[in-house]
């Protein structure tokens, strides 16, 4: 990451259209401004300069006084060790999603060791380009390279942040050896200590320095040179420091700009929302609900410091994308109450992850966690209260004999269903019964209408004929339903198929007590 100490200190630009002043207008002049950019320096010269910069005609080694001349918008950043470390290791937690084995290098680099993901993730380009997207929304510049070798990929990631070589791939031990070679030798972890000498005995690459005497080669640089050049081409064991996660997880972002829009936030979070999805790969773990939490500019006296947005969904998941759909529709509909200067996301809800299984053919569990996911998906647009799932409940009453109930709740019921009782069902035979499918009940004997009313429609009479629009004459035998005297709702209800001299069916009862007639539902 060859930006890596400029981006660590460089303000979080959301984007050009919400933010005024770093779209090059100026919010108090009302006028056109210099376009902004930012550069690393220190007290006589430039250090970094950004694309912006570049563009602009500032190099490294200018001094500040000309970079400012060439750039009058130009920003000059100083260096912070502290939060160099900090953006390393945030941006290795968000690569822990793609292989538990992350180090972090010298020239900050980081070093992942992918070869046993390679079939998981479709091959290595399709790696290289998950990994590119990681880090670019993550908010960073990287120069990927891939080696056999730890030493073998930071060189050529070196090389190619140097533009010092057009090979960045090598698979292959031979390969590797025959890149190396050709490489300067100012790319080794070595080359500024040695610098001058190496000059004085003509060796410009790699491969010149392998070709030396062995013996002269330790007189005069030390061990380290051989062992280094071992380990770069396979020859020799290179044990590595693997950077580990925290037990919690935990992540703040600050804002240099203030930010009015809730829409604006999603660029900012979704940077939280990468480390959020490592970290949780790393701890072989799910999540059904996580905290954002906003730290506001005080605007007013009577303005929150602090407010939050939390969201949760039924099916727990660690998939970045579906996380980020979710927050996007929920900041779609949040209005803030003041400018927010600071994010920080908290994940709550932990649980474990079960990996899907692969099979032949698909699997009924596998449409149901897509379905699943739609449903949450509908549920954050419409709101949780307004996708419900039908049940069929144990009461002969029609109008009791259905129940709609928010999706959410009830999948939360049944994952907190104790895992032994649902292993020991497993065991016995007995398969939980999918949200999805109706129970195994016996139909009635006489048919049912998929149309009932919401409150049953009383009925005329003509004679002895009930009257809807037309007299309605009955089809079928009486079937009895007597039930709810435990609950004080008690029927005692014949109902009846009928139909008018147009062949349209209705569903009537008629009251035991009364000898009322009602109008209950409607045949298709």
């Amino acid at each position: 990451m060859p930006l890596l100490p400029l981006e660590a200190v460089r303000p979080l630009v959301l984007s050009t259209s919400s933010l005024s002043e770093d779209a090059g207008v100026d919010a108090d002049s009302g006028g056109a401004s210099a376009p902004r950019c930012y550069a690393l320096a220190d007290h006589t010269r430039i250090l970094i300069a950004d694309l912006d910069a570049l563009r602009l005609g500032v190099q490294p080694g200018n001094a500040r006084s000309h970079a400012l001349a060439l750039a009058p918008g130009l920003v000059l950043l100083e260096p912070d060790p502290a939060r160099e470390t900090r953006a390393s290791e945030a941006l290795a937690l968000a690569l822990l999603a793609y292989t538990p084995r992350v180090s972090l290098a010298q020239s900050h680099t980081l070093l992942l060791e992918v070869g046993s993901g390679l079939r998981l993730f479709g091959g290595v380009r399709a790696l290289l380009a998950k990994v590119a997207a990681t880090v670019a929304n993550c908010g960073h510049v990287a120069r990927i390279a891939c080696a056999p070798t730890a030493w073998g990929a930071w060189t050529l990631a070196q090389a190619r942040a140097t533009h010092a070589s057009r090979r960045w791939h090598a698979l292959k031990n031979t390969t590797l050896s025959r890149v190396l070679d050709a490489l300067p030798v100012t790319l080794a972890p070595f080359a500024a200590q040695h610098d001058h000498a190496l000059t004085q005995i003509g060796c410009a690459t790699l491969g010149d320095l392998r070709r030396l005497p062995r013996d002269g080669i330790v007189r005069r640089f030390g061990d380290g040179v051989l062992g280094w050049l071992a380990q770069a081409r396979g020859e020799a064991p290179d044990p590595r420091v693997w950077f580990a996660a925290p037990p919690s997880f935990h992540a703040s972002l600050e804002l240099q700009a203030r930010v009015e829009s809730a829409e604006a936030l999603l660029f900012a979070a979704r940077r939280l929302v990468m480390l959020l999805a490592g970290w949780l790969a790393a701890q072989h773990t799910a999540l059904s609900g996580f905290e954002l939490r906003l730290e506001h500019e005080l605007a007013s006296r009577h303005a929150p410091r602090t407010s939050s947005l939390t969201i949760a969904w039924a099916s727990p998941s660690r998939d970045a994308d579906h996380l980020l759909w979710l927050l996007r529709e929920r900041l779609n509909q949040t209005e803030l109450a003041a400018p927010v200067i600071g994010l920080a996301l908290v994940a709550s809800q932990v649980s474990e992850y079960e990996a899907p299984t692969d099979a032949l053919f698909p699997m009924h569990e596998a449409a149901e966690a897509s379905l699943g996911q739609l449903f949450e998906r509908i549920g954050a647009r419409l709101g949780e209260q307004n996708v419900l799932q039908l049940f069929v409940e144990d009461d002969h009453r029609p109008e009791l004999a259905m129940s709609a109930r928010p999706y959410r709740e009830s999948e939360a019921k049944r994952s907190r269903k104790p895992r032994k009782e649902r292993d020991m069902q497993q065991e016995a035979g007995a398969s939980a019964q999918s949200a999805f499918d109706l129970p195994e009940v016996p139909l009635p004997a006489q048919p049912r209408p998929a149309w009932l009313l919401e409150k049953p429609l009383k009925l005329a009479m003509r004679g002895d004929r009930p009257v809807y629009r037309r007299p309605l004459k009955t089809l079928t035998r009486t079937e009895r339903i007597e039930s709810g005297w435990w609950d004080g709702e008690g029927v005692g209800r014949d109902y009846y198929v009928a139909a008018d001299d147009r062949g349209r069916m209705f569903w009537l009862y008629r009251e035991r007590i009364g000898g009322q007639w009602y109008l209950q539902g409607l045949f298709g």
